[in-house]
């Protein structure tokens, strides 16, 4: 079970044990889903569960479905010393991003949402985050660099530690608080989005 006393080694340990099950998981309910919205032709279906797993972790898995297939994403979520953090995992990647507390009051307030409700939040951020396009700033030391992180809403700020493959994602911004430099990779950085978005899903 995640608690506040873990490292992100400890914590990466904890989601190794239950991911592959979730994913499974997963697979039978988007299945469900596709069959009860067959024929796809034109709909694309965004759904988000929750789960808990046999290790008593809280899970918020997002299903998104067109004729293309099914893509997936997965948040485990627990409160550490400093309130609600979650931890999303990606099939096919060995990366796993970490967001702090600060990051998601940060998108709550920034976003305009105004939810109080911790899950309402978490479930409101899946089902608006597919994918980002990331570029290292700066090595603040050997193998650990700050990162830039675009998706559709806004971008990421955080710290990418290579040797553990963790990205932690420690604030969020607008797209409209950009300035500077950041607009350039911002410009680069959303077309490369865009372009895996559209290989993916013909409606995005």
């Amino acid at each position: 079970m995640l608690v506040s006393s873990m490292n992100l080694s400890e914590i990466r340990k904890e989601i190794n044990k239950d991911i592959d099950i979730v994913v499974r998981k997963s697979m039978f309910v988007a299945e469900d889903v596709r069959k009860a919205n067959a024929p796809l032709r034109g709909k694309r279906i965004i759904q988000t569960f929750d789960y808990v797993s046999k290790h008593k972790n809280n899970w918020i898995y997002r299903i998104d479905i067109d004729k293309r297939g099914i893509l997936s994403n997965y948040l485990a979520w627990y409160y550490n010393d400093r309130g609600l953090a979650g931890i999303e995992a990606f099939p096919n990647s060995e990366y796993l991003l970490y967001f702090t507390t600060h990051y998601f009051k940060r998108y709550n307030e920034r976003m305009n949402f105004g939810i109080t409700e911790p899950k309402v939040l978490l479930h409101t951020f899946m089902n608006n985050h597919t994918a980002y396009t990331f570029q290292n700033l700066e090595e603040v030391s050997p193998g650990i660099w700050k990162i830039f992180a675009v998706t559709k809403n806004g971008v990421a700020l955080g710290t990418c530690i290579t040797s553990l493959k963790f990205v932690k994602m420690n604030t969020f911004i607008t797209h409209s608080m950009l300035k500077g430099n950041q607009l350039e990779i911002e410009a680069q950085k959303k077309e490369e989005l865009q372009k895996y978005l559209a290989s993916v899903h013909k409606l995005d």
